[in-house]
């Protein structure tokens, strides 16, 4: 019969006094996440037989940061985010692809804890984690994002042999929209959206929200923001121009109407697009691509924009506040029930995005003015907006004709 083994405590943490050997063992105590369960598992590593104190202390540190050469291949979603951002730093990849792979891990997180051991990543788990993205509201471009930069990871961990099976190699990729699949909305749909919030009410607490979902709608159909750019607006973030000036003394602001943009002598405002707020981790950040801009406003959204400023400031409301106080799933919400009560095909809120890139290219607006206003590269807007170019050739034709 093997000797029971006896230990005693010393002072120190997780450190033990062997009697029947006369050595130090140390016990490391830790949770591990089941992927599959949902649940964590209690577990413990030991090292045995060591002579002193500070061979006890040096081992029990080891197990503690997985320095251990055991655990090596026991690495997690966040060991091999730091495994990818040190072969980022060594490609020299932008600050933006650092800053955007960073966010959209701490995403993924939310469906998958940082500590998920890459080796318990299997099918099922890879389903699960589309289905529960997806279930989330995410918009297609987002759904795309974070399924490539989870599989990056992965495939990452493979190729450094820290893993010997890549589930990827048998696991079905999530499949998203493409971008010519986003739908655009008719002026005429838009004007039934933009009634069906003039003419109804929301109450809570008091407050009709129906006047500001209006004003958001118009605005993302008349400036094609990202749905996270326009709940991170202030009332500080729209601006007064004047463009023709022909004196010093500053003319009367009056509201402007349809007509009024095609004076000699133009006034107006444009919104500032500095920020976006990220509903699901509650984070106001760069916009995409840290790409900071300006874009005027037409006269329908600019009109509901000063109703609402002048009502906020008569209530002590500050400049600096932020004029939508909603998640982005809410502003989805009151679009679907629009979209349901007027019998109109289901619209999400990039569709509004879509709507109007794609009535710039058709209106002939030159390509590096889409590139200011829009926020995204000439390059992504003919790559995703090439079936609207085609007629380009006829106009390279024509050009060349009279020479």
């Amino acid at each position: 019969m093997a000797e029971k083994v006896k230990r005693s405590k010393t002072k120190y943490t997780s450190i033990y006094f062997n009697e029947n050997t006369k050595k130090y063992d140390v016990k490391y105590n830790f949770k591990e996440y089941d992927v599959k369960t949902g649940k964590n598992k209690y577990r413990a590593k030991w090292a045995y037989n060591l002579n002193t104190i500070a061979e006890a202390k040096q081992a029990l540190a080891e197990l503690q940061t997985g320095g251990a050469k055991a655990a090596d291949k026991d690495i997690t979603l966040e060991g091999a985010f730091e495994l990818w951002k040190i072969r980022a730093q060594a490609k020299d990849f932008s600050p933006v692809t650092m800053s955007n792979t960073e966010e959209h891990l701490r995403m993924i997180y939310q469906f998958i804890p940082a500590t998920t051991k890459v080796k318990d990543i299997d099918e099922d788990v890879y389903y699960k984690f589309c289905s529960d993205i997806r279930a989330h509201g995410y918009s297609e471009e987002t759904l795309r994002s974070l399924n490539a930069t989870f599989r990056k990871l992965i495939n990452l961990v493979h190729k450094k042999k820290l893993v010997k099976e890549n589930v990827l190699d048998y696991a079905d990729n999530m499949k998203t929209k493409k971008k010519q699949d986003y739908k655009v909305l008719s002026k005429e749909e838009f004007d039934v959206i933009d009634q069906h919030f003039k003419n109804n009410s929301f109450y809570r607490l008091g407050v009709n929200h129906y006047p500001k979902y209006r004003l958001l709608f118009n605005l993302l159909f008349y400036t094609g923001i990202r749905i996270g750019e326009c709940v991170a607006l202030t009332y500080a973030d729209f601006e007064e121009f004047d463009y023709y000036k022909k004196s010093e003394d500053k003319p009367i602001r009056i509201v402007p109407t349809s007509k009024s943009t095609e004076g000699k002598h133009l006034q107006g405002m444009r919104v500032r697009i500095n920020k976006a707020y990220v509903s699901e981790i509650k984070l106001t950040k760069d916009p995409k691509n840290f790409k900071h801009r300006t874009i005027p406003l037409s006269p329908d959204p600019e009109r509901l924009f000063m109703r609402i400023r002048s009502e906020h400031l008569m209530n002590g409301g500050s400049l600096d506040d932020r004029i939508f106080p909603w998640t982005h799933g809410a502003c989805a919400d009151a679009l679907d029930k629009a979209c349901s009560k007027n019998g109109l095909k289901h619209y999400t809120c990039h569709d509004f995005r879509h709507t109007f890139i794609s009535t710039l290219i058709r209106k002939g607006v030159p390509l590096p003015v889409i590139e200011k206003v829009s926020g995204d590269t000439q390059a992504t807007i003919l790559e995703r907006y090439s079936h609207m170019f085609e007629t380009d050739e006829v106009m390279v034709l024509k050009a060349m004709q009279d020479l």
